[in-house]
């Protein structure tokens, strides 16, 4: 191969390696945000039609592999209860046909996710051997990335860095390759370094002093005006998410599908409640943090961690291993945690948010926040005294000094536009109870008892000025831990008792293996199915006490015991109440028909907490990918609508007769290879146009335009004649 061959292959390798790894940069948050797998095989489909790209395969062989490659990916990820594949293409297509898209096979998804890539490369193809640049897309990239950093959990700052240095690179050497063309440079490794070589360093100069300088603090909110979009489109469209944890609850509500995929496992000695947040402010709709300004205690290894719900005695410490499946940028903690033991990350540090109670690990002297994959705790589980709960009254709570005015007032919060009547339900469920926790039991017994179903379809949104709480209490009564928990939150709230709405994720199953560990302890896993929302109550001089007010959950009942003494009586006040319970549920079920019985329980699984993941995380794709078709529209029929913009202005303003002509000339350039020729006059290039097009207006343009050389004052008085042979030749170029 000559030294000029493998110069211009190197090239066009060097770019489409380039070209490689910014299509990466579209495909990881999709991948991310919507659990796609199969990372791999996408990869390898773009390198495949890259390949064929590049190496000029025939056309209908180049059709081939690719259709080849996409029957056989959907025969690879098909299910067993898709059916037969071609049942599955055509139940597919009549469900796109409908705008049942839910309803479509993974497989017929993929198919037309791999033919929306095939077009992408090969629009990408064009732009880099016909039309030599690539900013088009290069700015795409940067817009997709951004809207997908703003309006979703995905963290593009590296992605937008990388893509950047790409974008230069590619622009430069496009540009390089068009400046060697146009001035008819010989092509050698010589010179191609003369010019790249101050690219490459100016590109990574700039990028450095990006990353050095400091950077403005992100918005925690979004603008007023999206938020009330991504609201009212939560409110209109009520699509099927994904269950799943996700930090942003600002919209409550929507149907979910149930997914079983592992997110962590935990060894200990019973299944705990994990733990993640609490949140305090309710907006009618969901749940936000009460302030911008985040409180954190920091703490190592080994050192205590204060948390609003102490444990119980050192005697009763116990160790709990956990291991993440899924990265999250935040550790899951049981009740009563007292130190993280020490691990194979000895670097890491960690702090506690005093508003929320999320853990996070971070390392290095800037404390960036790290995903940690393994951690072990050191915990107690919380014991209350049934003696101090049923000592608990209302009056107390003014005067307890254990929680502040700040948590306190915070943790009464309850919006103006919350309908009386949930308060005076509330008042009316407990009007009979005494203490503080009996009034939150009586709640929780009142969704045992008073007819609420749980389901994880037909719950819709609130609409219009509906409100999330008073929709489910008197309007829809089914729904979700979320509906149950936050509905606790504000009836307890309502009747002056500090409440707070906490996610975490229910205990999850013991694995397959029934043995038990050493020291007695088993492995427990927790998927997708177990994020959960719960309820903590304030209980006057004893503090912080989860309740779990969700039907089909077992709750914190165990963390409740007596104080050992001679008097029997409390003990058997316990023991009464509980056979009571269980006689009310007793003949709830008799009353019950069996039929509703069993669709009950079928619809009770043991992790609940709906998401709308995928719904919100697909808006902002959504948009991205209507933002770049109507771009891509627009470019291809530039030729039509850049005339009408060019008519449009000339209309409204007078511009100076040479502009229009000169405007004149690079169209016709564009239009059936009308191109003026070296030393060609004027007046000749004007007959062969007028020859073609069949006109004469080209000629009179002329000579105005020769008149105007020697008379500038000459075509004054003759612009609108001038205008509408213009406007006649441009419309020509319509193309």
């Amino acid at each position: 191969m000559e030294n000029k061959d493998l110069l211009k292959w190197s090239k066009l390798l060097f770019l489409y390696v380039l070209i490689f790894f910014m299509l990466r940069e579209w495909l990881l948050p999709v991948m991310e945000l919507t659990n796609t797998g199969h990372y791999g095989l996408l990869m390898l489909f773009i390198v495949i039609c890259l390949v064929t790209n590049i190496a000029h395969v025939h056309t209908g062989i180049s059709v081939g592999i690719k259709v080849a490659y996409i029957i056989w990916f959907m025969l690879y990820i098909q299910k067993p209860q898709d059916g037969p594949f071609i049942q599955s293409i055509t139940e597919s297509m009549r469900a796109l046909v409908t705008g049942n898209w839910t309803d479509m096979s993974d497989g017929f998804k993929t198919m037309l996710f791999l033919i929306l890539l095939w077009m992408t490369i090969y629009l990408i193809h064009h732009w880099l051997t016909i039309r030599r640049s690539i900013l088009f897309f290069f700015i795409l990239t940067v817009l997709f990335l951004a809207l997908i950093d703003t309006f979703t959990k995905y963290n593009a700052d590296a992605s937008i860095i990388r893509t950047m240095i790409l974008g230069f690179l590619l622009t430069g050497l496009l540009f390089t390759e068009r400046l060697m063309s146009e001035n008819k440079m010989k092509q050698t490794i010589g010179n191609y370094l003369k010019l790249l070589v101050p690219l490459f360093l100016l590109i990574g100069v700039s990028a450095a002093f990006a990353y050095a300088m400091p950077k403005q603090k992100a918005a925690t909110n979004l603008p007023e005006p999206i938020e009330n979009l991504v609201k009212w489109t939560n409110a209109n469209i009520n699509t099927v998410g994904k269950i799943g944890y996700v930090e942003n609850d600002d919209q409550l509500g929507g149907d979910f599908e149930r997914d079983s995929t592992p997110v962590f496992q935990y060894t200990a000695k019973e299944p705990q409640y994990m733990r993640v947040e609490s949140k305090s402010y309710y907006t009618g709709r969901g749940w936000k943090n009460a302030q911008d300004e985040i409180l954190v205690s920091t703490f190592d290894y080994g050192e205590a961690i204060k948390t609003s719900i102490p444990g119980g005695k050192k005697k009763n410490e116990l160790d709990m291993r956990v291991k993440m499946d899924k990265k999250y940028s935040f550790l899951v903690q049981p009740y009563g945690i007292k130190e993280i033991l020490r691990s194979n990350e000895k670097n890491n540090q960690f702090y506690i948010e005093l508003d929320s109670g999320k853990i996070r690990a971070t390392k290095g002297k800037d404390r960036k926040v790290v995903d940690l994959l393994s951690y072990e705790y050191v915990y107690t589980k919380p014991i209350y005294k049934q003696k101090e709960l049923d000592a608990s009254r209302m009056q107390m709570i003014a005067k307890d000094t254990g929680i502040t005015p700040k948590e306190k007032k915070e943790n009464l919060q309850v919006p103006a536009t919350l309908p009386k009547r949930v308060r005076d339900l509330a008042t009316d469920i407990t009007k009979d109870e005494k203490s503080v926790y009996d009034k939150a039991n009586a709640v929780v017994d009142y969704f045992k008892t008073s007819g609420y179903r749980y389901s994880n379809i037909n719950v819709g949104y609130p609409t219009g000025d509906e409100d999330y709480v008073d929709r489910f209490l008197f309007d829809t009564k089914v729904g979700y831990c979320d509906n149950f928990s936050t509905s606790m939150v504000m009836m307890m709230r309502s009747i002056g008792v500090p409440t707070r709405w906490v996610k975490g994720f229910s205990p999850g199953d013991k694995t397959a293996s029934t043995e038990v560990l050493k020291d007695g302890m088993s492995q427990y896993s927790v998927t997708n199915n177990n994020a959960h929302s719960w309820v903590e109550v304030y209980i006057p001089e004893v503090g912080w006490m989860p309740f779990e007010p969700t039907i089909g959950f077992e709750g914190f009942d165990e963390q409740v015991e007596e104080e050992t003494t001679q008097n029997e009586a409390p003990a058997k006040k316990e023991e009464e109440k509980k056979q009571e319970e269980q006689k009310k549920q007793e003949e709830q079920k008799k009353e019950q028909p069996k039929k509703e019985q069993e669709t009950k329980k079928e619809q009770q699984p043991k992790e609940q907490k709906a998401t709308t993941t995928n719904t919100n995380n697909w808006l902002p794709i959504a948009f991205s990918i209507s933002v770049i078709v109507l771009a891509i529209v627009l470019f291809f029929t530039r030729h039509r609508w850049y005339v009408n913009l060019f008519i449009w202005y000339y209309n409204q303003k007078k511009p100076p007769i040479e502009q229009a002509y000169r405007v004149l000339l690079r169209r016709l350039a564009r239009h059936n290879l009308l191109v003026r020729e070296d030393g060609e006059t004027l007046a000749t290039f004007a007959k062969r146009v007028d020859q073609q097009l069949r006109t004469e207006d080209m000629s009179k343009l002329t000579n105005l335009m020769e008149r105007r050389l020697y008379d500038p004052n000459a075509d004054s008085a003759r612009w609108d004649e001038f205008k509408e042979c213009w406007k006649n030749l441009i419309n020509e170029t319509r193309g």
